[in-house]
């Protein structure tokens, strides 16, 4: 079944895709949608059921903020991003996509040692990538 898309979905698509290298909360998406968009903008409870939505299909990555509560959301550009694992830098934000082969090798190895399966499309391994590691210790 084909599923309608609105006008809504459509506008925060193009926000979340001009943005791709950040993560966002809802309240951030709201306000940067205020200031970007000419007409209507999605209410709150919309965003949050659009976000579902396309967090489900796999279109977009869901992140606990830091250590709050709060979570952060970011677009997965590129396809079969269900088939590999993915980095997240705890400094810029970046996502990092592993490459297919680095993540089944991986997968293989903690399976074989604790009998574990990962679900790669939920996995979101967090760190530093190279540019805040060298950046943290010029400091």
């Amino acid at each position: 079944m084909a599923e309608y898309v609105t006008e809504q979905k459509k506008i925060l698509k193009k926000l979340l895709e001009e943005n791709c290298d950040s993560a966002y909360t809802i309240e951030e998406l709201i306000d940067k949608m205020r200031i970007n968009a000419d007409g209507h903008v999605p209410g709150k409870s919309t965003v949050y059921r659009l976000m579902t939505k396309l967090v489900a299909e796999g279109t977009v990555k869901r992140f606990v903020r830091g250590n709050s509560r709060k979570f952060a959301y970011q677009i997965v550009m590129g396809e079969h991003c269900d088939c590999h694992l993915h980095l997240k830098c705890m400094g810029c934000g970046r996502l990092i996509h592993l490459d297919e082969s680095v993540s089944d090798e991986l997968l293989d190895k903690v399976k074989s040692i604790s009998d574990f399966s990962i679900n790669e499309e939920a996995t979101v391994l967090f760190g530093s990538c190279a540019d805040c590691k060298k950046d943290k210790a010029g400091k």
